[in-house]
């Protein structure tokens, strides 16, 4: 009896078990992007504002200019994306970061100002002070690889961080500078003796059959996130570059969305957009120039990029 009691029992649970609703987790995947204060982040902020990746995906973005400190969080997987220098992107991928480069977005942003004179032509800097911000940086590639090819000498090249060296150079402390945009303008209001004096992409293009594109900034990925969440990485690269088309369809809204969460005037920056090439290329497509600009490195300063060209592992 108390045996055909207890199975009773039993089928009565297991009927009452199967009748519960099926139980979903609530959990959202975290999608968190660290980006610095360019125009490459007004097109994270649209896809979190419109929350375009869905109600499922904790999507958030974060303005830092610590460009190493993001790259340390992604390695942690406390961050999922970063936008950073192209460069930057391949010396850490070399270093062992799990990290995909998605698209390279600026192409062209810096330019060289001169205080109270205009310089033509690089031999107009002889003698004088240029200020550069990072020894071994980027920038500093850029303009010594153009004073090599043009065989220029005697420029006084001092290092200053940016924005302490743009503070110096309105003060008139020194007697040129490169910059990017958006500084370059922020730079040219502020100082009435500051002219804008040449266009450091043209200057390149001297050497590159007159292609102006120098692959600057791009959005980088974690590998282990590429992986774990393969359809979510690709409808963010997807978004990501319908966005870009509308910063730049859209400057002067875009521009507002900079004063919003940039800090930076709306009509500072909707004028640095005229002197900043920003367009979305998949990594697949600008693979080629980006090796070409990463072997141009390779050659000069070679630490830069880990010494040595990142692998087919590095494209997704």
């Amino acid at each position: 009896m108390k045996l055909k009691s207890l199975k009773i029992l039993i089928v009565g649970l297991v009927i009452a078990l199967v009748s519960l609703p099926a139980f979903t987790s609530t959990a959202k995947v975290s999608f968190y992007v660290s980006s610095p204060g360019v125009v490459s982040a007004i097109p994270l902020f649209l896809i979190q504002e419109e929350n375009l990746l869905g109600e499922d995906i904790d999507f958030k973005v974060h303005i830092s200019p610590d460009h190493q400190r993001a790259l340390s969080l992604l390695s942690k997987n406390e961050i999922q994306a970063v936008v950073t220098g192209v460069n930057v992107g391949a010396l850490a991928f070399n270093r062992g970061i799990g990290i995909k480069l998605l698209n390279v977005n600026i192409w062209a942003v810096d330019y060289l100002l001169t205080y109270g004179f205009r310089a033509v032509k690089w031999d107009d800097l002889k003698g004088k002070s240029l200020s550069l911000p990072l020894k071994g940086g980027p920038l500093d590639f850029v303009v010594r690889y153009i004073l090599e090819k043009t065989g220029i000498e005697g420029i006084n090249i001092v290092y200053i961080p940016l924005p302490q060296g743009a503070k110096y150079f309105q003060a008139g402390k020194i007697d040129a500078i490169v910059l990017p945009e958006p500084l370059v303008t922020v730079t040219l209001k502020k100082t009435p003796q500051a002219i804008l004096s040449i266009d450091i992409q043209e200057e390149w293009a001297k050497f590159h059959g007159g292609d102006k594109r120098i692959p600057f900034v791009g959005l980088f990925v974690s590998s282990e996130f590429a992986e774990n969440h393969p359809d979510i990485t690709a409808k963010f690269a997807r978004l990501y570059f319908e966005k870009a088309k509308w910063v730049k369809e859209n400057t002067k809204k875009a521009s507002q969305l900079a004063e919003k969460y940039l800090n930076i005037p709306a009509s500072i920056f909707k004028e640095s957009l005229t002197r900043t090439s920003f367009d979305c290329v998949f990594s697949h497509t600008a693979r080629e120039i980006v090796e070409s600009y990463l072997e141009e490195i390779l050659e000069m300063y070679p630490e830069l990029i880990g010494g040595k060209l990142p692998d087919e592992e590095f494209y997704y």
